[in-house]
């Protein structure tokens, strides 16, 4: 029984209830898969592999931060219930388990991409800079900044899981080919050399520019998403559990919100230019999701202090399912 709890608590520290973060690869994957063969079975296990690989770095990363944290996590009403702040797990323990974590998650990146393997160290490193001095989560703009990188990382990701099998992937060529041009030039008779001619071949298809959009899409909406959290934050009175809300004003995370969503939604115009016009007909929904998020900010009992639980919310529960039918209409007909 002793041992049952304690395997309870491991899968806790990895916060299961964060695991849908792990499904953004999904959006990196979706136009990197349009331009590979059909081959149902490999991209199911491709998008296995992706989506496990991404479950264990999380894991890793949400260890790490407990660990880092583990001094404030004790004082806190809710975090001090977690395995590492109440004890369940040392922090010894965690740091190993983390380690373990680490080691099979680079395992599946190598069996698939070993760029995936790169992304897998940033984002711990990401993690290390953000939890550990000189903890970017103290400073204002960085915290807010770092964090969103998690975002397109995970997108990247998920197009690497396909990119290899794609009939137009990106590609940068370029030679310096030594000609005589003009052998009288300036540049001749200084130099003793000719002008030389640069070639430079690009190649890449309209779906590789919309996994671009994606990652920048994915990286504002991030942004945006935890602008209005700190804003939320703010005015629940959060200052002495978040150090960095003391160094911004409501003016500041709302500025930052704006901006964000003005790229969000140009980005989602670049997306479906590049990927499918007609998909330029979900911006309204779009434009209607971020001005009614905004609006929850400031109402009682709001989610947007924890936007994950925004799929509890009937009204985005409608959006997302009208959003993807809709989608999916647009795309196949």
């Amino acid at each position: 029984m002793k041992n049952t709890n304690k395997i309870k608590d491991f899968l806790i520290l990895m916060r299961p209830k964060q695991w849908f973060k792990s499904f953004y690869i999904v959006f990196g994957a979706l136009p990197a898969i349009f331009l590979m063969p059909v081959k149902p079975f490999v991209i199911g296990l491709l998008l296995f592999l992706g989506i496990t690989n991404m479950i264990l770095i999380q894991g890793v990363i949400y260890a790490l931060n407990d660990i880092a944290d583990y001094e404030n996590d004790r004082k806190h009403p809710v975090k001090r219930r977690r395995p590492i702040a109440s004890g369940r797990i040392s922090k010894k323990q965690g740091f190993l388990f983390a380690v373990l974590l680490f080691i099979f998650a680079c395992l599946i990146a190598i069996l698939v991409d070993v760029r995936i393997l790169y992304i897998n160290f940033v984002l711990v490193i990401l993690n290390l800079l953000y939890s550990y001095r000189p903890r970017l989560k103290d400073f204002i703009y960085a915290d807010i900044g770092s964090a969103a990188l998690n975002f397109p990382l995970r997108v990247a990701a998920g197009w690497y899981l396909f990119e290899p099998y794609n009939f137009a992937r990106f590609s940068l060529n370029f030679e310096i080919i030594s000609k005589v041009l003009e052998s009288n030039s300036i540049q001749s008779l200084l130099f003793s050399a000719p002008p030389r001619i640069i070639e430079i071949n690009l190649k890449f298809s309209s779906v590789t520019l919309s996994f671009v959009s994606i990652m920048i899409f994915t990286y504002f909406l991030a942004c945006y998403l935890l602008a209005l959290k700190r804003l939320r934050e703010k005015i629940e009175g959060y200052e002495k559990a978040r150090k960095v809300l003391k160094k911004y004003s409501h003016a500041k995370l709302k500025a930052i919100a704006i901006v964000s969503g003005f790229f969000v939604f140009t980005s989602y115009l670049f997306l479906s230019w590049s990927l499918k016009l007609s998909l330029i007909f979900l911006s309204f929904i779009l434009g209607y999701a971020l001005i009614r998020y905004y609006k929850l900010t400031f109402e009682k009992r709001s989610i947007v202090g924890k936007p994950e639980e925004i799929f509890k919310n009937r009204e985005f529960q409608i959006l997302f399912i009208v959003t993807a039918l809709l989608g999916i209409f647009l795309l196949f007909f």
